[in-house]
């Protein structure tokens, strides 16, 4: 079961609340932040070809366009709420705490008071206070740095991050890898094999990634299902229907019967 809602104030945030979830998320990604509690069970968490076992009260921070997945463990069920902050609300309420962002963090800690600080966020749906939420970022951050002498991101060609920026104003049309390897004067096989190296999917599995992600950013803002399905690309109900599933494990209708 999955509830989601999403809030007017501080730049829209979107809140979601997962109950006893025994389905494995594939990698994926999202374009705002998700910060996030498990509440209760254990799952395998990947991020950045790492693996990491979550237990209750851990808390994590993705960035956006981070792949990740989510597998739970023996079958067993998990818990977790999660927040999706927007890359300009983020770097509004650092700047504002008087932090600035590190790229060398840890995404995940197991902490109790700082789960718990959280959850009380969590559950300020209708007034969010920013003050309370610039503290809680500031405790976050510092909680999760690692020394500046820990090896950096690795950079991805300017090509890869042209192609993912043509790749996101080109969710209403079919993906033609000719077309696109000639755009971009790559070799087509060479271009999904470089695509995938930096950012571990290929082409057309990220722009079903893309599609999913703002049919559920429309849903949250009630759009009918056809009509979200139609504006993220998908022209095929039952292909929408089997990917959102896969994606978010959920179907369309029961995600927008949460909301």
């Amino acid at each position: 079961m999955i509830n989601s809602w999403k809030n007017s104030c501080l730049d829209s945030i979107n809140y979601t609340s997962g109950e006893n979830f025994k389905h494995s998320f594939p990698d994926h990604f999202h374009e705002e932040y998700t910060i996030g509690v498990a509440v209760k069970g254990i799952q395998r968490f990947d991020l950045m070809e790492k693996s990491f076992f979550v237990e209750p009260l851990s808390v994590f921070l993705i960035r956006p366009g981070q792949l990740h997945a989510h597998y739970p463990i023996a079958d067993l069920g998990w818990s977790f709420k999660s927040i999706y902050l927007s890359p300009d609300l983020m770097t509004y309420l650092l700047q504002h705490a008087g932090i600035q962002e590190r790229h060398s963090f840890n995404p995940i800690i197991q902490d109790q008071s700082l789960a718990q600080e959280f959850l009380k966020l969590h559950e300020q749906k209708t007034a969010p206070k920013e003050k309370e939420f610039g503290a809680f970022l500031v405790n976050l951050y510092q909680r999760l740095a690692v020394s500046d002498d820990e090896p950096s991101t690795v950079l991805v060609p300017n090509k890869i991050i042209d192609i993912t920026t043509y790749l996101s104003e080109q969710l209403n049309h079919k993906l033609n890898l000719d077309q696109l390897s000639v755009r971009f004067q790559v070799d087509k096989f060479q271009l999904i094999r470089q695509f995938k190296k930096h950012k571990g999917v290929t082409p057309n599995t990220y722009l079903t990634i893309l599609r999913i992600e703002k049919a559920r950013k429309l849903m949250n803002l009630h759009y009918p299902i056809v009509e979200a399905a139609l504006e993220a690309g998908f022209y095929d109900q039952s292909h929408f229907h089997h990917s959102f599933l896969h994606y978010t494990g959920v179907t369309p209708g029961s995600f927008i019967k949460a909301i």
